[in-house]
């Protein structure tokens, strides 16, 4: 299910290309260390397609083939490359699968034309790889960047898979301690915003509601305010001229708003004082960045 329409170039009907790529053998991907979410299983997997500003989003699901479409030979991957001129890329209609395998995603080529690199690593077909959060994959000569990402929790298993998330060690440490204000209603979420800014070393306080917010604001001003927000919920925006007018010339507080509203909420948070806007889903990664930065 893709989640943004990417800006297309028409597909190239025909065979797939056969590309001289350079020579190599089988080995093992590097292994890499590159956040929270690769401790447990994403809900959203991003391609993002190197060199543009393409991204194509997922729902994960148990498998995800990754391809080509073909009406005629009733192929209709879950990922379809077509619209990034995927046949003259050197992508086959059936160029890889993704599988879910407990908490894990596993990447296997299908046998493909031209072949699939991991993070640089030639990969053997039929054979299972782990993929990573942040890993570099080459289907035949398309280059994409892996990206997984937090969206709200959907049902009761994924409520249970956030609850669980086991963060590593690998977050950059951009806090000194600093005391940032979590409001989000949806707890999983909020859990993961949480233990992913305590690991990069900020103090955290979760709340899950507006109210419970302007009493940790009118008790003691924190150091910076995430927003988890539904479009429409205009008493965030309420909270967010609060904190302007109860500013300082020489301190201003940051306020990120999160949000999966639409553009023209995301417009109002800006003109109510909100220093960044962040859409759902959103990558641990970018929200500890984005703090760290308003902080200094």
């Amino acid at each position: 299910m893709t989640l943004q329409e990417p800006k297309p170039t028409p597909p190239i009907a025909g065979n797939t290309r056969h590309l001289s790529l350079p020579p190599g053998t089988y080995s093992e991907p590097v292994a890499r260390q590159t956040g929270p979410l690769d401790a447990r299983l994403p809900w959203v997997i991003e391609f993002r397609v190197v060199g543009t500003t393409s991204i194509l989003q997922t729902h994960v699901s148990d498998n995800m083939l990754l391809g080509r479409l073909d009406n005629e030979r009733k192929i209709f991957p879950e990922v379809d490359f077509s619209p990034y001129n995927a046949g003259q890329l050197g992508v086959s209609r059936k160029h890889a699968m993704i599988t879910v395998r407990g908490h894990q995603l596993m990447l296997k080529d299908l046998g493909s034309t031209n072949g699939t690199r991991l993070n640089d690593s030639v990969l053997e077909p039929n054979r299972e790889y782990r993929l990573h959060h942040g890993d570099q994959l080459m289907l035949g000569g398309l280059h994409l960047q892996i990206q997984f990402s937090v969206v709200p929790a959907q049902n009761s298993v994924r409520a249970a898979q956030a609850a669980e998330l086991q963060l590593d060690a690998t977050l950059p440490k951009l806090g000194r301690g600093e005391r940032v204000l979590i409001i989000e209603d949806d707890i999983n979420i909020g859990e993961v915003f949480r233990g992913s800014l305590e690991r990069a070393g900020f103090k955290v306080t979760l709340v899950p509601n507006i109210t419970q917010g302007l009493g940790i604001v009118f008790h003691q001003m924190p150091d910076a305010i995430i927003l988890g927000m539904l479009g429409g919920d205009l008493s965030g925006l309420d909270l967010v001229r609060y904190v302007r007018k109860q500013g300082r010339e020489d301190r201003r507080i940051p306020v990120v708003v999160v949000s999966s509203g639409a553009g023209y909420y995301k417009t109002q948070a800006v003109e109510a004082g909100a220093d960044v806007v962040m859409g759902k889903p959103i990558a641990v990664e970018d929200l500890v960045r984005v703090v760290g930065t308003s902080l200094k």
